[in-house]
C-alpha cells in the first residue's frame, strides 16, 4: 500500500509540473507577470509598467511607432488610455490567448512574452512586446 501511495504521489506531481506554453513561458510566470503588470497599471504606475516592457517598445497608435523608455513614460496617458487599462485589469491569466508570438490582453490591447536574456536562451524574462491603444 505505501509503495502504492508513493508511486501515485509521484505521478501526481509529474501532472502537475508547469509544460511551456506556445509563447515560451509557462502559466506561472504568465500569471506572475499579468498580476505585476494590473498592480502597476491600477496605480497608473508609468516607471513601473516601463520596467515590465520591452525596448524599443512597438506602440501602434495611428500609426505604427517604436519608443524608447523616456518616451513611453511621457506619452503614458496616451498609450495607457482607460480601454487599455479597463481591459489589463479584467483579464486572467486563465484566459489569456496565447500562441507563438505571446500572450494577449483582452483584444489584442497588449501583447507580452518571454525574451532570451542570453543567445542560448537558456535564460529569459517576460516583457510588454506591443501595445494596441
Amino acid at each position: 500500500m505505501r509503495y502504492f501511495l508513493a508511486v501515485f504521489a509521484l505521478v501526481a506531481t509529474f501532472a502537475q509540473a508547469e509544460s511551456t506554453g506556445p509563447d515560451g513561458m509557462t502559466t506561472a510566470q504568465l500569471g506572475e507577470f499579468l498580476k505585476s503588470l494590473q498592480t502597476a497599471i491600477a496605480k497608473d504606475d508609468a516607471a513601473s509598467v516601463a520596467k515590465l516592457a520591452h525596448f524599443p517598445l512597438r506602440v501602434n497608435l495611428l500609426k505604427k511607432k517604436t519608443l524608447k523608455a523616456p518616451q513611453f513614460i511621457a506619452q503614458y496617458p496616451k498609450i495607457i488610455t482607460p480601454k487599455v487599462k479597463a481591459a489589463v485589469l479584467a483579464q486572467t491569466a486563465e484566459t489569456l490567448f496565447r500562441n507563438s508570438n505571446g500572450a494577449m490582453i483582452g483584444n489584442g490591447e497588449i501583447w507580452f512574452s518571454g525574451i532570451c536574456l542570453n543567445k542560448q536562451c537558456t535564460e529569459q524574462t517576460t516583457k510588454i512586446i506591443a501595445i494596441n491603444p
